[in-house]
């Protein structure tokens, strides 16, 4: 598998990440939520007054950190979580968005089924060339040698337009 479709995968597998947004006195704020992507965006639900949201209608520009573990022996070997990071747009989308709702399809019945505190609405989070990754597409073992952890990848379909 080349590292493009590790990427793409990895995307697509997990299900939380690290979402940095800028208030309006210009300071970073970090937040872990639950995603879902279709490989290309990752889309999260929020509430519609949450600081995500709020800081996002001032400053659609992101930054995400999706951690997680290789394999089973990872959780076991004393190393630091592979990584993907990179920076982002951020785009808020009403409730309703066919797109969003297809890409978290699998998860809509039990949201439809939760009483929430506020209006639900979406973030669409669009990757920016290049990812960053720490532990992609090498050996366990071999996380422990930065230079071989560390990567810059520059995915194709992020050279097209996608809205």
């Amino acid at each position: 598998m080349d590292l493009e479709e590790e990427i793409r995968r990895i995307l697509e597998k997990n299900f939380w990440l690290v979402l940095s947004t800028v208030n309006e006195k210009n300071q970073p704020q970090s937040c872990v939520v639950i995603y879902q992507s279709d490989g290309h965006n990752i889309f999260v639900q929020t509430g519609t007054e949450t600081l995500k949201a709020n800081n996002i209608r001032k400053n659609s520009q992101v930054s995400v950190t999706i951690p997680f573990r290789k394999n089973l022996l990872h959780k076991f070997i004393p190393a630091p979580p592979a990584e993907l990071h990179f920076k982002a747009t951020a785009e808020l989308l009403p409730f309703e968005d066919a797109e969003a709702r297809q890409v978290f399809r699998k998860y809509l019945k039990q949201i439809n089924q939760v009483s929430l505190p506020q209006k639900s609405i979406w973030i669409k989070i669009t990757p920016k060339s290049p990812i960053a990754t720490y532990g992609v597409g090498i050996r366990l073992i071999q996380m422990r040698n930065p230079s071989k952890a560390r990567n810059l990848i520059n995915l194709k379909y992020m050279d097209r337009e996608l809205y």
